[in-house]
């Protein structure tokens, strides 16, 4: 199980790369290049490969990370989207408060290491918690994602023993201010859109 999640991840971190730079192909050239690098990247060289690198460098990511990926390959493929940019921008600020709460105390700039919660019943209480909560304010998607993390790390999908890591990995966190960035400069593109279409 272990080395499928790795490989999963793998699989949809080279897909979403070559998602990401193919933006401005069409739908079809997309999927050719797509294809062509996953192909590429089991390709040995000197004893090693691009997968077998990347699947070394980050190992299992998190639930939240699975997810994020996933909806951004489906979006960028198909057009589909499966998570709303409300419940994305709300999820990357989640993100990014959390590792920073996380982080900085596990590296003993901090009295207490809230890393410890993770092993215990406290942090998947919260976020039941705070899935609750999302779920009052009409973010039913976000609360469907963090009641996703529970259950993973109730049924034991990843290795680790600690509830933090179903929900955040180092890599998300470090790229949660980029998609924030990215987010908030689409939406002042789409209402500059609206807003010139309106008044032309």
């Amino acid at each position: 199980m272990a080395d499928l999640l790795v490989n999963i991840s793998t699989l949809l971190i080279i897909t979403a790369c070559a998602s990401a730079f193919t933006l401005s192909l069409s739908k079809k050239w997309r999927w050719v290049i797509v294809l062509c690098l996953i192909l590429l990247s089991l390709i040995p060289v000197a004893g090693s490969s691009l997968w077998l690198w990347i699947s070394g460098a980050t190992g299992q990511l998190s639930i939240v990370s699975l997810l994020v990926l996933f909806a951004f390959i489906v979006r960028s493929l198909t057009s589909g989207n499966l998570l709303e940019t409300r419940s994305r921008q709300q999820l990357y600020y989640l993100i990014l408060l959390a590792g920073l709460l996380l982080y900085p105390a596990s590296l003993g700039l901090a009295m207490y290491d809230p890393y410890t919660l993770g092993f215990g019943i406290e942090l998947s209480l919260f976020l039941l918690l705070l899935s609750m909560i999302y779920w009052f304010l009409k973010y039913r998607q976000l609360a469907v994602i963090i009641l996703i993390v529970v259950a993973a790390e109730s049924a034991g999908v990843l290795t680790s023993a600690n509830t933090w890591d179903y929900f955040i990995d180092p890599l998300l966190w470090l790229f949660s201010p980029v998609l924030l960035i990215i987010l908030e400069i689409r939406q002042r593109r789409s209402v500059a859109t609206v807003h010139q279409s309106t008044t032309g």
